[in-house]
């Protein structure tokens, strides 16, 4: 674990003087959550962003902020700002959005490029509803980026824990990666304070969240800054995912709460999930190596179902021969226990082009003897045979001699591909990114 973190008392507004009198690197990845203008007095701290400012002058601190960030920045990072909507006077104020446009006024669009907006439902927050406005439960999360060259790793944080058991039936449908998030996230935010209906800091960042994106858009060593640091979630969790982090604060309170607390909570949370993620990761394993079997299987069995109505010989049949467990490609055996002649295969046209597409699975079709197959090493010989409705759980265990001399269902598939899964049985469990 990298022991360079820092937490600085410092206003944010001089992030540039700052990072030139401690000789600090540039950051890869901006984090962080600002004032919610006015809404909150922050322990009375002197010259804190927000409280009794004007909208504008608000507005134009906290761009200032922001754009100085973008100057301490690489070329790769990302900014995720993690904002609210405010009410005054009956009237909502956009303020990610007014800060995002004041941004763009103030610096000629030489600034953020704006790539997303999420969603965080938090499930809970504080009780404030009032005529005109609904108890909030989410905020939004804007994601940024200095060029169009950031750091964004998908694959990191995809999920299956939430699938069905369709994924056995269609796995066409399904990527063999998992599934990318969408642009609603769901976590809870850290109940500690609420008895009293009071917060010791305003927006508490839950560990889930800042390691999930911390995940897409940093790689360990990297640097990580918050500029409104508050009680340091931010900080620790970087600290526990080996990148290094600054966070700068006005309020030594919450620096004392950081060290005596939010450290040993980012630990206790990290070497929970660290076993949770050993998990994770045999399970997409398995999901992944399942999912290409299944296609490797229901290609099989559509391209059968293409030869039917050729088949007037009760001996002309079909294997599907995996010979790499890694690759998407099968071959696709025509035979004869008699050596009669075989089907026509330009009967299929595009229709093979059409099944590759489909399940992802290069197709070679090949016309082989009796005396090839018997001679062939198959897996050891073994076989596995399927129905076309019930692809995941093969029926019976074949050798290639049974396959060739016993008179066998033509509605089975016949393939060294071996599944066996029953579907009232499997669960990925609940703890994804």
């Amino acid at each position: 674990m990298i022991k360079d973190i820092l937490y600085l008392i410092e206003d944010s507004r001089n992030i540039i003087k700052a990072f030139l009198e401690n000789k600090f690197e540039k950051v890869d990845l901006i984090l962080t959550s600002p004032p919610y203008f006015d809404v909150k007095n922050y322990e009375n701290a002197e010259r804190q962003i927000g409280y009794k400012q004007s909208y504008d002058e608000y507005l134009n601190d906290i761009a200032l902020v922001l754009q100085n960030c973008y100057s301490i920045s690489k070329d790769h990072t990302t900014l995720w700002l993690v904002m609210d909507t405010i009410k005054r006077e009956g009237v909502t104020r956009p303020l990610p959005f007014d800060i995002h446009k004041k941004l763009i006024d103030l610096n000629n669009r030489n600034t953020w490029v704006l790539r997303d907006v999420i969603i965080w439902n938090k499930y809970k927050n504080l009780p404030w509803h009032a005529k005109g406005r609904f108890k909030n439960q989410f905020e939004y999360i804007l994601f940024f980026s200095k060029t169009a060259n950031y750091k964004y790793y998908l694959d990191r944080v995809r999920e299956i824990t939430d699938y069905k058991n369709w994924w056995l039936i269609y796995p066409e449908r399904y990527n063999p990666k998992g599934k990318p998030p969408s642009n609603v996230w769901e976590f809870t935010i850290p109940i500690r304070g609420w008895g009293n209906g009071y917060q010791k800091h305003f927006c508490p960042f839950p560990f889930p969240l800042i390691e999930r994106i911390l995940s897409i858009s940093s790689d360990e060593n990297d640097i990580i800054f918050d500029p409104f640091a508050g009680s340091g979630s931010v900080i620790a969790m970087a600290q526990q995912m080996n990148r290094r982090a600054i966070g700068f604060d006005i309020n030594q309170k919450y620096k004392d709460q950081f060290e005596k607390e939010v450290l040993i909570g980012a630990d206790y949370y990290w070497k929970k999930r660290k076993k949770e993620l050993n998990s994770l990761k045999d399970n997409f394993k398995f999901f992944k190596e399942t999912n290409q079997k299944l296609r490797k299987i229901k290609a099989g069995i559509k391209l059968k179902e293409l030869f039917q109505d050729q088949i007037s010989e009760t001996d002309i049949n079909f294997i599907v021969v995996e010979k790499d467990n890694e690759i998407e490609e099968i071959d696709f055996i025509i035979f004869s226990k008699e050596n009669k002649p075989l089907i026509n295969l330009s009967v299929c046209g595009d229709s093979v082009n059409k099944l590759e597409r489909k399940y992802k699975v290069k197709i070679s079709i090949k016309k082989k003897k009796t005396e090839e197959l018997l001679n062939a090493n198959y897996n050891e010989n073994k076989f596995f045979g399927y129905l076309s409705n019930k692809t995941y759980n093969y029926e019976k265990e074949f050798s290639i001699e049974q396959i060739i001399f016993n008179n066998i269902r033509q509605d089975i598939l016949f393939t060294n591909i071996e599944v066996k899964i029953d579907k009232k049985n499997i669960s990925f469990g609940e703890h994804g990114f």
